[in-house]
């Protein structure tokens, strides 16, 4: 029996098909032992550009510091400060105010509509729509992909749109065709003229985007150098330009009134241009009147002169604060603004926060102030005639002066009374009628972009004050002239 088997045996290992198996079986062996000697004695550096790129894109940042993952995430911006975290309540306000811009974006061009469904836009519009977009992405209402997106086509728009005169962007463009046009959105060959106070609200956003997404620092610094600003910051001010529509020819008139002169002087100031009147509120143009016992700061120029009031109002004050920062300047004359208004309420019952604003009905825009003209709360056109049967609580300045005084109790009053005024599919309304004439149903990027950008300020703190801590933004390389503190010691 044990003979047989082992015939059997003898049998199967002659048998040609497990013969050649076997030699397979060897072979498979030997190249493994031959790999493993290899592997065991080969340097364990590797050059990056012969590395696998799927495990490169598998790997994570912790494992290997130079990996895909770890080269393409966001910049640190710890220098910024450590955030508040917003509550539920802010994100919502946010989502609402968002809400606009997602109904009128126009991806072609990648402007905004100035207001609500209506194809156009303003430099200051413009930025008020970039400072909600950066917002947008920071609270998480759209991806890196969409957020890039929208940034390099507004970008692909503003390094090619035409400029009025070869010398700034024109006073409104169509959002859709991104041609000049006027204010009632008709083209025009030649343009209406040059704002200089819109051009630094969009300077404005373009530094913050610099700061907090330095990648983008470089094509804002082109957008800009576009510009001729010799005729626009001469001699300490701001000029604007208009074309006359008689004649034709360019006037060069100044432009900007206290409040809203220094907000965008202390801007061109912070890129080397002289601005030693306009960037500050202490100059020989600045008056006081009491309304209430509270001295209020007007600009004293006659209108009659000049062709441009001085209104007071909330926005530019604010502005002033959540971009440039708060000083030893602003800060008495933000007080002021706030305990102005919180005295009329006092005194009449009056829930008050009053700043220019679009209007529902005609004239649709309307300067609502402390004091213009003269008059203490005076609502009134750009032309002086005056509307007072359609004051306003206006809702972005209703919530900008909760937020900057938090700890006053009228602060609860004011943001109370706005709360409701919004759309939830559309955005925040402009305000609320004074006596009583219901919503101002008006829907506008200024408001809605300012309630965002309070929000990111609630987040962040003010925003120059914090790039600069950072060493990022725009650089003074855009002026050829000195900066204006500067300038004031020689």
């Amino acid at each position: 029996m044990s003979e047989n088997n082992n015939n059997k045996r003898t049998d199967l290992f002659t048998h040609l098909p497990v013969r050649i198996g076997l030699a397979w079986l060897s072979g498979l062996a030997l190249a493994g032992i031959i790999i493993y000697l290899i592997n065991s004695h080969a340097p364990t550096t590797t050059v990056a550009g012969n590395a696998n790129i799927m495990q490169m894109l598998k790997s994570g940042s912790e494992a290997n510091p130079d990996s895909f993952c770890a080269l393409t995430v966001s910049p640190d911006n710890a220098c910024l400060g450590v955030p508040t975290a917003l509550c539920s309540k802010d994100l919502e306000m946010a989502q609402i105010a968002w809400k606009y811009f997602e109904n009128n974006y126009n991806p072609k061009t990648g402007l905004y509509n100035a207001a609500d469904k209506y194809p156009s836009t303003t430099m200051w519009d413009t930025g008020s729509a970039l400072a909600a977009t950066i917002a947008a992405h920071d609270f998480g209402f759209i991806d890196d992909k969409d957020f890039d997106e929208r940034i390099q086509t507004m970008f692909k728009t503003l390094v090619n749109m035409e400029l009025f005169n070869k010398e700034a962007p024109n006073k409104a463009y169509n959002t859709e065709q991104t041609e000049m046009v006027d204010y009632r959105n008709q083209p025009t060959t030649d343009g209406i003229g040059v704002s200089v106070l819109d051009l630094a609200r969009i300077v404005s956003w373009l530094n913050t985007l610099s700061c907090m997404h330095p990648r983008y620092a470089y094509p804002a610094q082109k957008v800009i150098e576009r510009w001729d600003m010799k005729r626009l910051l001469a001699d300490g001010q701001m000029y604007g330009l208009y074309r006359d529509p008689v004649s034709k020819e360019i006037k060069v008139v100044q432009e900007g009134r206290l409040g809203y002169e220094q907000y965008a002087g202390k801007i061109f100031r912070s890129l080397g241009y002289d601005q030693r009147i306009s960037a500050t509120y202490d100059n020989e143009f600045r008056a006081t009147i009491n309304i209430y016992d509270v001295p209020v700061a007007y600009d004293q120029r006659d209108p009659r002169d000049l062709g441009a009031y001085n209104y007071v109002v909330t926005e530019s004050y604010v502005m002033d604060v959540v971009e440039n920062g708060l000083d030893a300047e602003n800060r008495p004359l933000l007080d002021n603004i706030y305990k102005v208004q919180k005295r009329r309420w006092e005194q009449t019952g009056i829930v008050t926060a009053v700043s220019e604003d679009n209007i529902d009905q005609e004239p649709y825009f309307l300067y609502n102030t402390i004091f213009t003209a003269g008059l203490p709360w005076n609502t009134t056109t750009d032309k002086g005639v005056r509307y007072d049967n359609l004051k306003t609580v206006s809702t972005k300045a209703a919530l900008a002066l909760a937020m900057l005084f938090p700890d006053d109790p009228y602060s609860k009053t004011l943001a109370y009374t706005v709360g409701n005024a919004y759309n939830p599919e559309r955005g925040w309304y402009s305000g609320i009628y004074e006596n009583g004439g219901g919503y101002n149903t008006s829907i506008t990027a200024n408001t809605n972009g300012i309630i965002m950008s309070l929000l990111l300020y609630k987040k962040y703190g003010e925003f120059y004050p914090s790039c600069r801590a950072c060493k990022r933004g725009l650089t003074s390389k855009l002026a050829n002239t000195q900066p204006c503190d500067a300038c004031a010691t020689q």
